[in-house]
């Protein structure tokens, strides 16, 4: 039997209402699940009938899909959402839990991991190689674009839309392309309707450059703690595709399977969303098999 959806979930993070869905049978094995920039909770919705024994939470991070927006004091920098998963894992009672994440997700359940390895059983980073900052990053000069960036932002409004599918099409071209079924399976989650028309609700200022990049020593000092066995899927037509055969993109980005103890790669057909496109089924058995079973 896959994994029944139960409903949604509030948890209530430093303020903040985050929102997520529940899926599957309390007292199975307790994964948290994390999605990618712009992306909301519902992007591991087709791998879900293909899942079972687990006890799955599939979290709005803040500012995107059902979750609150952070105040306007606070920023989205990624030691936010650490805070957040270690604050919904404590809500619900897990001891321990394993990871699942999706590309900045990925990145933020590497985090959690490397910082409270006893916690984390098993890690599962879905195409989410990470990017450092490169020799010749400027840390004042990122620091300066990310306050022109807050103040920006801060004031922008989203891109309205005639028509529902009108924001659907948008997502599907958009900077990270995906099929129109994919798209739409984000928008039924993330887009609203106003009297300017339809939009996606997400908090304009995650398009902000954080104040400060993490260096290749300081990713290499989370990965070097995680504990839990790891495992990477990769994207083989995914935004990392290319990155060993590129010198730019190695630059900019570090290999995890350098650095964490335990850690497999497992190559899969497909773009950067490939567990919500067509690749789904292929991605939940490479999961079941990491952290549980397949059916």
């Amino acid at each position: 039997m896959s994994l029944n959806y139960v409903g949604e979930k509030k948890f209530y993070c430093r303020g903040l209402s985050l929102s997520a869905k529940e899926w599957g049978i309390d007292g199975s094995m307790p994964v948290i699940a994390l999605h990618g920039w712009l992306d909301n909770a519902a992007t591991f919705d087709r791998i879900m009938p293909h899942i079972k024994d687990m006890h799955i939470l599939a979290v709005d991070s803040a500012g995107h899909g059902l979750s609150d927006f952070r105040s306007p004091d606070a920023n989205y920098d990624l030691f936010q959402e650490i805070h957040d998963v270690i604050s919904i894992a404590k809500q619900m009672h897990w001891d321990h839990f394993s990871l699942i994440g999706h590309s900045r997700g990925a990145l933020i359940a590497a985090l959690v991991a490397g910082a409270f390895p006893r916690l984390i059983r098993r890690l599962l980073m879905i195409d989410g190689h990470i990017s450092i900052a490169g020799k010749k990053h400027n840390a004042s000069r990122h620091f300066v674009k990310s306050v022109r960036d807050e103040k920006l932002f801060t004031s922008s409004n989203p891109t309205f839309f005639t028509t529902f599918e009108d924001a659907v099409t948008a997502r599907a071209n958009g900077f990270l392309p995906l099929e129109m079924g994919a798209a739409e399976v984000l928008a039924k989650r993330g887009v609203r309707k106003c009297d300017r028309g339809y939009y996606w609700n997400n908090d304009q200022r995650l398009k902000c450059s954080s104040a400060l990049r993490l260096t290749g020593k300081q990713i290499k000092d989370f990965f070097e703690s995680i504990a839990a066995p790891t495992k990477m899927i990769a994207a083989s037509k995914g935004v990392f595709a290319d990155t060993k055969n590129n010198d730019q993109q190695t630059k900019k980005y570090i290999n995890p399977g350098k650095y964490i103890k335990n850690f497999v790669e497992e190559k899969i057909h497909g773009g950067h969303h490939l567990h919500l496109e067509s690749g789904a089924k292929n991605v939940a058995s490479a999961i079941s098999q990491h952290l549980g079973k397949i059916i």
